[in-house]
């Protein structure tokens, strides 16, 4: 008895602690709202129809089969230098790889700061032909409607954001704003197809000049309102990297016959066992320091339990993560996905096949490699019959950035400037980005938009009826005047 009582008195105690916890880490806060805009109607009306001109541009990125639009992109291009007479007055322009372009704004006097950069992609993908219907305003035209709503293709994804930038660069020229540092401005044109011919040949030559860039910010988390569950304010997601991806093959040959004379197996029986044994062998889900970072900024507005169960990550991890993992996107954050997505095999119904083949899609976590997805599915379906391929070689997961560096730090004063005191977190890019190819030239590599969305906003990133308000481009071009000026001191 004297045991159990002991127990007792241990198992009070630790409560009492856990709850002790949770009230000095993570105390019931607030939601917070975002700070109003602040911004000139004309201004930004004239923004507007610059970005509108921009989406006027049909610069598609189809197929890596398929050659860019000579005109669109060149036509782009100088319509880039005549709508912003004061940012190519103090910028240096490279054409890369004939279509991308490279933008350094040089430091006034000689420095030992290491250089910046800010990226976005002028590409855009297309609009399917079955859902034109579904547009108020044709995806190229440019319309600015009575409500102030801009409707186009890119205007999201992402001439928004290089439009943004180009703004905020013609402004601080013209003001005289001169950097204490290099500035590069990367803008690539087959972002939707890879990158390969674009960032990764203007990384490369920043490479070959050694150049090492301070830090890099593209396209890629942004603020979600009302998305989050449980959370009412709208919190600024700053992603420290993406996933990798990789497609395998399992395949499986036989010789085949007449369905009245089957043996135990088939191909087709080989292959869709092996495509459902990996994907029924998920990767762990884990719960790291940086889901951690994410749950804490978002937990004052929890639940007392909630918030609870966060505090205590040290005795609650296991518990958390089965919980989070309920949410397919969340649980995507913490593991390698693991998706069956096509099948083939058979030619006609009474007879066996003699081939088939199941294909399943990774998306690879940093903590994971292409080549350690590929050991992993053999050792899982441990059979000689299945071949294992590897279709078109795959991408590995870049690495993670540090959330204390100068460029998170960056961002997330520049956040609280034009967004108001609204949680920050980091985060990760399950997509991908013309960031990764960054990751060599640059200290951190950060993916934002200064953008706040909600679940309609990312319906509409290569989907539908795309379109920006007035009033979110002009905080996006506040935002990165911001951000530029911050770069200086």
């Amino acid at each position: 008895m004297r045991i159990l009582g002991y127990l007792v008195v241990g198992l009070v105690g630790l409560v009492i602690y856990m709850v002790a916890n949770t009230m000095a880490m993570l105390p019931a806060g607030e939601a917070k709202s975002l700070k109003p805009a602040e911004y000139d109607a004309a201004d930004a009306r004239r923004m507007a129809e610059n970005l509108a001109g921009a989406v006027r541009f049909e610069t598609v990125s189809y197929s890596l089969d398929r050659a860019p639009d000579d005109a669109a992109f060149k036509g782009f291009h100088d319509y880039l230098v005549t709508t912003y007479p004061n940012a190519h007055a103090v910028l240096e322009r490279e054409i890369v790889s004939d279509y991308s372009l490279m933008y350094r704004w040089p430091a006034a006097s000689s420095t030992a700061k290491k250089p910046i950069a800010l990226a976005a992609h002028m590409d855009v993908v297309p609009v399917p032909e079955r859902g034109l219907a579904d547009w108020p305003q044709p995806p190229f035209a440019g319309v600015i409607d009575d409500n102030g709503i801009l409707w186009g293709r890119g205007t999201l994804d992402d001439k928004g954001m290089l439009i943004s930038i180009m703004e905020a660069v013609e402004k601080l020229a013209r003001a005289g704003f001169a950097p204490d540092r290099d500035i590069y401005f990367l803008f690539g044109h087959d972002e939707e197809l890879g990158g390969d011919n674009g960032a990764a040949v203007m990384a490369g030559i920043l490479k070959d000049r050694g150049v090492q860039l301070s830090w890099l910010m593209d396209e890629g988390s942004a603020i979600p309102d009302g998305i989050i569950p449980g959370v009412k304010s709208p919190v600024a997601l700053i992603s420290l990297g993406e996933k990798g991806s990789v497609t395998l093959r399992f395949s499986a040959t036989d010789d085949g016959g007449h369905s009245s004379a089957p043996k135990d197996f088939t191909a087709a029986s080989l292959a869709a066992k092996a495509g459902v044994a990996v994907t029924e062998n998920q990767y762990p889900l884990v719960l790291d320091e940086h889901l951690e970072a994410f749950l804490k900024a978002v937990a004052p507005e929890q639940p007392f339990l909630n918030r609870f169960m966060i505090a205590n990550l040290w005795a609650t991890n296991g518990v958390m993560a089965g919980e989070l993992a309920k949410s397919p996107t969340v649980a995507a954050f913490m593991h390698t996905t693991t998706a069956f997505t096509m099948m083939q095999s058979g030619t006609k119904t009474n007879i066996l096949p003699q081939y088939g083949e199941a294909v399943v899609n990774y998306r690879i976590h940093p903590r994971d490699t292409v080549q350690g997805v590929i050991d992993r599915a053999r050792d899982v379906v441990a059979d000689d019959r299945i071949k294992i391929e590897n279709l078109g070689g795959g991408r590995e997961a870049t690495s993670l950035s540090d959330p204390s560096g100068e460029g998170y730090q960056a961002i997330a004063r520049a956040v609280k400037a034009e967004f108001g005191d609204i949680p920050i977190a980091p985060t990760l890019t399950v997509q991908g980005t013309d960031a990764r190819h960054y990751d060599g030239v640059a200290d951190g590599v950060y993916r934002f938009m200064p953008l706040v969305v909600g679940k309609d906003t990312l319906k509409q990133i290569h989907g539908t009826a795309e379109h920006i308000s007035i009033e979110a481009l002009a905080r996006q071009v506040s935002f990165f005047e911001t951000l530029i000026k911050g770069t200086v001191g």
